[in-house]
């Protein structure tokens, strides 16, 4: 146990170095990784034209329109009050922020109170200098809070702080105490609608507006309401509508009125597409890419998606979309204006997992690749369990849309618990996003693999060296999750399957297929999720069920299945507790993700599952179950963790507790 305990620190030790290493490389991948689309102010003007009812927080009790004197925004800037105050601060300041509470907020979160006030919270890292304390910053700071609760609908909110010095007054802890009072309530809502729109429109509008009658009325919801019906009529071709608003506030009674008046304008269509700033990449490239077509009624949600698409071609570091406006003929031409990137670029990246200890890998691309907007990809990935050399060719666009055509070759060196050996995979796959949430994939493969060491059951088994396989993938997904590192809300259903036969050539006939059930959900700042996936391999003509060879068989255990076992060990051993793996499996796990504080986080898991050897078996008397604790860490390139699972039925020789550290959520 001493060993381990050692052996464990040390990892984490290097665990700590080498991700520190991996985020600073990643974030190097040079200029194209943080590349952003830019700001197309002509497509989308920020309105600011806060009604004069709201523009100030009246002290008196009179039921009057407002002066334009004073504004509550909260996108005000507050760098020159900081920094006025930050030249009054020596060097070497002797009094810092060791704590700051923030005492009865519910309307708002802290951390929307965070980000809008002068003072910097202290951080949880230990190694981070705590923040300098002025409380001239912090007196302006109450007036900022109360002006984020006025943009909220809370205009009486106060809000007052209190400090606590150490003995000799080097630290001070601050707490921030909210009176938020009673809330001013919307009692009626004019919505004149001048010209002529369909009933189907005018029904989005009135079925879309942020305010309420009898619910709570703040100016963020007011201009909420002009964005959205603006945005709604550009959606449907027009684009260059006008919204007038008014409002009224009495704030000793607590009641406001609203009113607007819309005016769609003339409609227009879509005209010819211009691409400009383009040199080694064709402009059919781009035009290709658009979500709309010439004559189609105008729509700023089709240019928006039109731009995403342009931009996930990865040939381009900026991407604007222009309108250009012919009142006469009410046509919208549309000029694309591209920056073409750098088209070759490498990456380079390191970690540590518990499974596979240290890792590195390398990624050389070579974009529009002899033109076609295709890519070559060369990449290597080498751990202590995996060494890999894979070369691809990706065409876009084979089949319409979001849909790539690749051809890769992959030679793979494996040294896993259940088999060691060496193989060689050429694969020809086809892919296809369609209706916003749903992908489907097809590929044929051709598969030499000689394996060195294996676990095994009979003589027969142990007599087989070499395999050659053939066999056909199809995979349909339909995934709504609203982030690929860290969901938060969605689901995703997804289903594979395999097949190889011998009149392929293939050595053995066989069957697998598996569906993965995905889903979270958020409630306030907590995330439930869970995962179910269920497999089956099923053999067939002269192909019995220890025929399938080890490394196509199911496995589990470690820290993305089933984390009260080792990377591989649940399910059927041999003599020597090595992992022989099955034909059938069923594992699923639920988790309650949370928030520590800051970037830390916290989760409570239970998993669950088993393998089995025989195909079509799931006898649920024979489940394992861990549940568990773990620590999150938010990164640039997903969260970092560390899992402890608790196994309450292991196998003979397995240790009830296992340790997993790791990049990502466990699903």
């Amino acid at each position: 146990m001493k060993k381990y305990t050692v052996t464990f620190l040390f990892s984490l030790l290097s665990f700590l170095l080498c991700i520190s290493y991996s985020i600073e490389t990643f974030s190097q991948e040079s200029e194209d990784a943080q590349q952003q689309f830019e700001d197309n102010t002509s497509l989308q003007q920020e309105e600011d034209d806060t009604p004069a009812a709201l523009d100030e927080i009246i002290d008196n009790n009179e039921t009057q329109p407002q002066g334009s004197s004073y504004s509550p925004a909260v996108t005000k800037d507050n760098s020159a009050a900081t920094k006025d105050s930050e030249n009054d601060v020596p060097d070497e300041p002797t009094v810092r922020i060791s704590k700051i509470k923030i005492k009865r907020a519910k309307v708002v979160t802290k951390q929307q109170i965070e980000e809008i006030i002068g003072t910097e919270f202290p951080s949880i890292k230990f190694w981070v200098k705590k923040p300098p304390f002025d409380e001239e910053v912090l007196k302006d700071d109450m007036i900022r809070i109360q002006r984020l609760y006025a943009n909220n609908g809370y205009y009486d909110t106060k809000a007052t702080y209190d400090t606590k010095y150490n003995k000799d007054e080097t630290r001070v802890e601050i707490k921030i105490t909210i009176e938020e009072g009673e809330p001013v309530i919307l009692t009626d809502i004019d919505l004149k609608i001048e010209g002529d729109l369909s009933d189907k429109i005018k029904k989005q509008i009135n079925k879309s507006v942020p305010l309420v009658v009898d619910k709570t009325f703040s100016p963020n919801g007011y201009q909420q309401t002009k964005g959205v019906i603006s945005e709604i009529l550009s959606n449907n071709g027009y684009p260059k509508s006008d919204i007038e608003g008014e409002a009224l506030v009495n704030r000793r009674e607590k009641w406001a009125r609203a009113k607007f008046v819309v005016k769609p304008g003339l409609i227009y269509k879509f005209g010819v597409i211009k691409v400009e700033g383009n040199e080694d990449v064709a402009s059919r490239i781009v035009e290709r890419e658009a979500e709309f077509k010439e004559g189609e009624i105008f729509s700023l949600s089709k240019i928006n998606e039109t731009q995403a698409n342009i931009f996930q071609l990865g040939l381009f570091r900026s991407v604007v979309i222009d309108p250009v406006y012919n009142e006469e003929e009410q046509i919208a031409d549309i000029a694309i204006v591209v920056k073409e990137r750098k088209q070759g670029s490498v990456k380079i990246g390191g970690g540590f997992g518990t499974e596979d200890k240290l890792r590195g890998q390398a990624i050389w691309t070579q974009r529009n690749f002899f033109g076609g907007g295709r890519r070559l990809e060369v990449s290597g990935k080498f751990s202590f369990i995996t060494q890999r050399v894979e070369a691809s060719v990706i065409q876009p666009f084979i089949a319409g849309k979001n849909s790539e055509l690749s051809g890769t070759l992959n030679f793979q060196r494996d040294d896993v618990p259940s088999f060691k050996g060496r193989s060689f995979l050429s694969t020809a796959a086809l892919s296809k996003d369609f209706w916003k949430y749903y992908s489907v994939f097809s590929s044929l493969n051709l598969q030499f693999s000689r394996i060195v060491d294996s676990a095994t059951r009979t003589p027969e088994e142990r007599s087989r060296e070499n395999f050659f396989l053939t066999f056909i993938n199809f995979g349909l997904s339909r995934d709504t999750t609203d982030n690929v590192l860290n969901p938060t809300r969605g689901t995703v259903v997804s289903t594979g399957l395999e097949s190889s036969f011998t009149a392929l050539g293939s050595d053995i006939n066989y069957l697998k297929g598996t569906i993965e059930l995905r889903g979270y959900k958020k409630y306030r700042d907590i995330v439930f999720a869970k995962k179910f996936t269920i497999g089956v391999i099923q053999p067939f003509g002269s192909t019995q069920t220890l025929d399938i060879p080890i490394f196509k068989r199911f496995f589990a255990g470690g820290s993305t299945s089933m984390r009260g076992f080792p990377f591989q060990k649940l399910g059927p051993l041999n003599e020597n507790d090595d992992p022989l793996g099955g034909n059938s499996l069923l594992v699923g796990s639920f988790e309650v993700r949370y928030p520590i504080y800051g970037d830390f986080g916290g989760v409570a898991f239970l998993d669950y599952g088993n393998v089995y050897t025989d195909e079509w078996s799931f006898p649920l008397q024979d489940l394992k179950y861990a549940p568990g604790l773990g620590l999150r860490y938010d990164t640039i390139i997903g969260p970092v963790r560390f899992d402890v699972g608790y196994a309450l039925n292991p196998e003979p020789g397995i240790r009830r507790i296992q340790f997993f550290i790791s990049i990502g959520q466990a699903f």
